[in-house]
């Protein structure tokens, strides 16, 4: 990792570290990491920032439907005995639910088909601007995840999660030029916020 004391720079205070301090690094000849993420060309990338986001949400809403039907399948089998599963089949059927007070259930239910979700205009996002979807929390930045793996590459690492992971969280300079925020431990969810990375993506 590049140190700012190897080069004729005046010493800034470690303990008021702001955006402008970054700039030393543009003109550091072991640092061409920085000018690249600085002066990143995100607007030719939108349309890949849309794919993403519209990829993403898809994937989400299968997640849950998912996770949903395990609910339902777990629920079902504890705690049921074979003849209690006997007795719920059997009020379960059409001719039995004016016994219970309930409305019959379908027979049969024609197949419905789903509406195609809305898809993001490339246009509308942009590095710190996210789109709106109904539900969940909102995802991390698509320009600023794209920078951190972008920049972990520049610098000789290989663009793995466990490498970019330890850059957001040991080099501030690289977390602010990405775009990131650091997070407290009290703070709640951003989006700006830092990413933790798992198997299947950011977190």
């Amino acid at each position: 990792m590049l140190s700012v004391l190897q080069y004729d720079y005046p010493q800034v205070p470690l303990i008021h570290i702001v955006h402008e301090d970054d700039l030393v690094l543009l003109d550091a000849p072991d640092a061409a990491w920085f000018e690249v993420l600085y002066n990143f060309p995100w607007k030719d990338y939108q349309i890949y920032a849309a794919q993403y986001y519209d990829a993403l949400y898809e994937f989400n809403i299968r997640e849950a439907k998912k996770r949903q039907e395990r609910i339902g399948e777990q629920g079902d089998q504890i705690g049921e005995t074979k003849e209690e599963a006997k007795e719920r089949l059997l009020f379960d059927r059409v001719t039995m639910q004016k016994y219970q007070g309930g409305n019959p259930s379908i027979i049969y239910e024609g197949e419905v088909p789903e509406s195609e979700l809305p898809k993001i205009e490339p246009e509308s996002v942009s590095p710190g601007v996210v789109p709106k979807r109904p539900g969940g929390k909102k995802p991390k930045c698509f320009f600023d995840l794209l920078k951190s793996f972008l920049g972990a590459t520049l610098m000789g690492f290989a663009p793995e999660p466990e490498n970019v992971y330890l850059l957001l969280h040991s080099n501030p300079s690289f977390v602010r030029v990405c775009g990131f925020a650091p997070k407290n431990e009290k703070d709640e969810y951003c989006f700006k916020h830092v990413p933790a990375f798992s198997k299947t993506g950011a977190i």
